[in-house]
């Protein structure tokens, strides 16, 4: 690898050379803030008497004389738009110059090859996307332009800049010449996927998305390159909506049953990828079958309306924590394993699961491990005599603890009495649709009514009270305005509230767009009340009760396992661990089987101390005295870790977490990375 020092002009410049940005790298996305600051920074130059600004390093392998963009496209192809807007800009006449040949020596020297073929006379070939608009802006075809291209944008963002600039296109040109810049070449040693990502560019961060695609296609040949993108990589792109690092973080889950960071993606991506050793093509053939059920699930698309019904609600739940298992279920059902009646029914008994917990508040911690599993555990037991649905069914039904419970109707109804309903972001669209609709046929499109503003929600018995309304509700009239004021019972959706405002109740009944001549199905039963007391808010609260029972009814199962299902609790969950068997536990990407809490906590800090020693063994030295988690010697209750570090395991089970909780963080290890497996039965304390 060798770096010099040049001008982006000497780059640029020459007959023959081309500069191609390679299929697996990134459209091109510079925003306009970028352009900006990059038109003002070469109109200050042209003002001074600097003779070069530093634009930044390119890195590039050569080709014969065509050099393969690594880093840098951001800048190349900006500079090529401006370049090209100039040219535009003196050949339209919108701007003029002293230098007449000007535009000529533009294009002859930076823009075009004019010896080549039609099809490769521009200097710079963009990945295939954004080649399109170039290819359009420069043949100037400007009623074809690509609006949506940020090539296109940029583009007439300095079509614009140019028009406006006070100084002479000579000294725009100038100050474009005396761009500096590193011009780093790989040889043939050179390991140009490890240098690519150890790059820190001064332009947009690469996302996580785009370390997987160059990470499969930087290594290829040409030839090849450009037809896995063409065949994969582009359609991936195109079906999860370009949000490819969300995209394959959800296909990892669903494949490893283990959730990565984000920002960890990629890396558990190499990891996974190394370890199937399967075929690129192969590799890149699932990733986009899988792409194709993420569409699907966006956009709620498969061929049965029932159940593009319930992905739609569960995407208007925004319970993005569903995807992975959503991947797994529909290539399950892609393989004809299960049919359409199953998985209608999977999706309404985790509609309801969703709901209901977010009516009672039960905390979300845990529905990200709950997820990533419920297929692969219903799988476990699945077999032609046992339904799908009825094993997924018995797992969610059966699960203790806190934070993953599915809440009986009891709790739900009571709940939902008591819930604020007013202050529920875009939880509103889901809840207002599912009660105006329901299962009808004859849908009223209330989701877009709201997210329109067409319709919004009302209060019946308005927030502030009139004289007419506290003599209407009577002597309680503050208690029962305080109890009902954001319950359900006493909202509704409407196209008219400003019309409303705090009247009374019969007139917001009978007035020309009241209650009475709503055409909405939600407001029949309110139009035919004649007061509204807290007589009424019971009765439909009480209405609402059955209505939500019926909507997301618990659902059943007639499934009973022949072998105990284990449970997976992680150690950050809210779950009372006290009372319970552990039969195993996964860590540090290792699954252990164990026989009693002693063992998982000496087994733990065991790996730790491998992973770690320094760790334990300042542990042992700072809690040496009587009484103390850890010491460095021998002595009764202490169990041995390694030499020189014993810990102390004649607690309780709480206690043992606890302490593993903070030797975690000491490690900066989260606690969800430590999960165990429960068997199901209780009993005394190990």
């Amino acid at each position: 690898m060798k770096g010099d020092d040049k001008y982006l002009a000497e780059l640029l410049e020459g007959a023959k050379t081309r500069f191609i940005i390679p299929v697996y790298q990134r459209n091109y996305d510079w925003k306009l803030k970028n352009c900006e600051r990059l038109f003002d920074d070469l109109i200050d130059l042209a003002g001074t008497n600097k003779e070069s600004h530093f634009f930044g390093s390119i890195v590039s392998s050569a080709l014969s004389e065509e050099r393969v963009i690594i880093d840098g496209q951001q800048r190349i192809t900006t500079t090529f738009l401006l370049l090209l807007a100039l040219v535009h800009s003196l050949s339209d006449g919108t701007i003029t110059s002293e230098d007449e040949s000007l535009s000529e020596k533009i294009t002859e020297m930076y823009l075009i090859d004019k010896w080549n073929k039609d099809e490769h006379k521009l200097k710079l070939k963009l990945v295939k996307n954004d080649h399109n608009s170039l290819a359009r802006i420069n043949a100037m075809k400007f009623d074809e332009m690509i609006m949506e291209s940020n090539v296109t944008r940029n583009y007439l963002y300095f079509k614009k800049r140019i028009a406006e600039m006070k100084i002479d296109p000579v000294e725009l040109f100038n100050a474009i010449e005396a761009l500096q810049i590193i011009d780093i070449k790989l040889g043939r040693d050179d390991d140009a996927q490890l240098i690519f990502e150890s790059l820190n560019s001064t332009g947009l961060a690469l996302t996580e998305g785009d370390k997987i695609r160059n990470y499969i296609l930087m290594d290829l040949k040409p030839d090849v390159q450009e037809h896995y993108y063409d065949e994969f990589w582009n359609k991936i792109e195109k079906n999860t909506s370009y949000k490819v690092s969300w995209f394959v973080r959800d296909y990892l889950t669903a494949k490893t049953r283990e959730t990565p960071a984000i920002n960890k993606t990629y890396q558990a991506f190499r990891d996974f990828s190394e370890k199937e050793n399967v075929l690129i093509e192969d590799l890149l053939a699932d990733l986009h079958r899988y792409s194709e059920y993420y569409a699907t699930i966006i956009s709620a698309s498969t061929s049965s309306k029932s159940v593009n019904n319930r992905l739609r609600r569960i995407g208007l739940l925004e319970a993005g924590v569903t995807t992975p298992f959503l991947l797994s279920l529909l290539q399950h059902w892609d393989q004809e394993e299960i049919d359409e009646d199953t998985v209608c029914g999977v999706l309404e008994a985790i509609e309801s699961y969703l709901f209901r917990r977010w009516v009672c508040g039960v905390p979300t911690n845990a529905l990200n491990k709950i997820f990533q599993t419920l297929h692969s555990e219903t799988m476990k037991f699945a077999n032609d005599s046992v339904d799908y649905k009825d094993i997924l069914v018995y797992n969610l039904l059966n699960r203790s603890g806190t934070s993953g419970r599915f809440p009986n109707d009891e709790e739900f109804v009571k709940a939902m009495e008591e819930r604020d309903f007013y202050r529920i972001g875009n939880k509103k669209l889901y809840i207002y649709d599912c009660l105006e609709n329901e299962h009808s046929r004859e849908r009223v499109p209330v989701v877009k009514g709201l997210q329109d503003e067409l319709y919004t929600i009302e209060h019946i018995m308005p927030q502030t009270l009139s004289k007419k309304w506290k003599d209407d509700l009577g002597d309680r009239w503050e208690d029962i305005h305080q109890k009902w004021i954001n319950s359900l019972a006493n909202l509704t959706i409407t196209g008219y509230n400003s019309e409303y405002s705090n009247r009374s109740f019969a007139e917001k009944r009978d007035t020309k767009n009241g209650f009475e001549n709503s055409g909405l199905r939600i407001n029949k039963w309110i139009a035919r009340q004649e007061k509204w007391t807290e007589e009424e808010l019971l009765e439909r609260n009480a209405l609402l009760q059955k209505q939500f029972l019926i909507l997301w009814s618990m659902p059943q199962s007639d499934y009973t396992p022949t072998e105990p299902i284990k449970e997976k609790h992680s150690l950050d969950e809210d779950f009372d661990f006290t009372g319970r068997w552990v039969a195993a536990y996964e860590f540090l990407g290792s699954r252990l089987v164990t026989k009693t809490w002693k063992d998982m906590l000496v087994e733990v800090l065991k790996m730790l101390t491998e992973y770690d020693a320094t760790i334990m063994h300042q542990l042992a030295k700072e809690e040496a005295y009587p009484g103390s988690h850890f010491r460095s010697e021998e002595a009764d209750c202490y169990n041995k870790v390694v030499d020189g570090v014993y810990v102390y395991t004649a607690t309780g089970t709480i206690t043992k977490l606890d302490l593993l909780k903070r030797v975690l963080d000491l490690y900066r290890i989260k606690h969800d990375e430590l999960i165990f497996e429960i068997q199901p039965q209780e009993i005394t304390e190990q």
